[in-house]
């Protein structure tokens, strides 16, 4: 069952999904935005993305990586960047969630509890918890 194995994949996005809410913590914080931060993160996905597809066999994880660094290198700034770019990582994580759980594929189940897109929003209206 090894080669059935997501879950070095998933971590990789997990960890990429901690540099956004890190970062957007730290805005509502009262910090500024630190994009570079983020930016640093997208070879997480990249990784991600191509070990995904190759075990798959899908180039679904592959779109979902080029979706996530248009959204991260878009010309948006502060709150909409921060939710754009969240949007785009919750939508490609559900995804390859899916197709793992249609394969039978090992994956962290129940993480995260809540989604990225979610958390910044929260985050963005309510601020820091």
């Amino acid at each position: 069952m090894a080669d059935k194995d997501l879950r070095p994949e998933q971590m990789k996005l997990l960890r990429f999904e901690k540099l956004i809410e890190k970062t957007c913590r730290e805005k509502v914080g009262g910090k500024g935005l630190n994009k570079a931060a983020v930016l640093a993160g997208l070879p997480l996905i990249a990784a991600a993305s191509a070990g995904a597809a190759q075990k798959l066999g899908d180039d679904a994880p592959l779109r979902y990586a080029a979706d996530v660094e248009a959204a991260a290198r878009s010309s948006l700034t502060g709150d909409a960047w921060l939710i754009q770019l969240a949007e785009a990582v919750s939508t490609g994580h559900t995804v390859i969630e899916a197709l793992a759980t249609q394969g039978s594929w090992l994956f962290v189940h129940g993480t995260p509890k809540r989604k990225t897109a979610e958390l910044v929003q929260s985050l963005l209206t309510s601020g820091p918890f």
